[in-house]
């Protein structure tokens, strides 16, 4: 009687400690692609956006389409994990340095996921990057 009564304690312990890191992890996977509201999500790089009614159907979600890719223009410029300038940098990116970019937050610190030329995947201040032009 007495294992089954700690049992249902800790279980009951467990559910309720556990709860919120739960909540917390999926409150960081949101804010890590970019916080989205409902019914915008992201575009694959060089897509034109969609036209439609805003009736529940696909149709235009606002904004441009993700550039085909990126280029550092800031001198100094880091790649982060999550779209916070104040948390550990996964690494510095060089000026002239090509990205491709994954997504682009909304809100009103535009932030892209991209990739690096050495396959890291990361967050970057649009401020630091701009538009690369197609090459002729």
């Amino acid at each position: 009687m007495k294992k089954l009564l700690i049992l249902t304690l800790v279980s009951v312990t467990q559910l309720f400690f556990m709860t919120p890191v739960f909540a917390q992890a999926f409150g960081e996977y949101g804010r890590a692609v970019g916080g989205l509201p409902q019914g915008v999500g992201p575009r694959a790089p060089g897509s034109a956006p969609q036209t439609g009614s805003g009736t529940g159907e696909i149709g235009n979600v606002g904004g441009k389409a993700l550039p085909l890719r990126l280029v550092v223009a800031s001198k100094e410029a880091s790649l982060y994990p999550k779209q916070d300038d104040e948390s550990e940098k996964l690494g510095e990116l060089a000026q002239g340095e090509s990205l491709v970019p994954m997504v682009q937050s909304s809100g009103g610190n535009y932030w892209y996921m991209v990739k690096t030329q050495k396959g890291l995947i990361g967050w970057v201040k649009s401020v630091d990057v701009k538009e690369e032009k197609a090459k002729k």
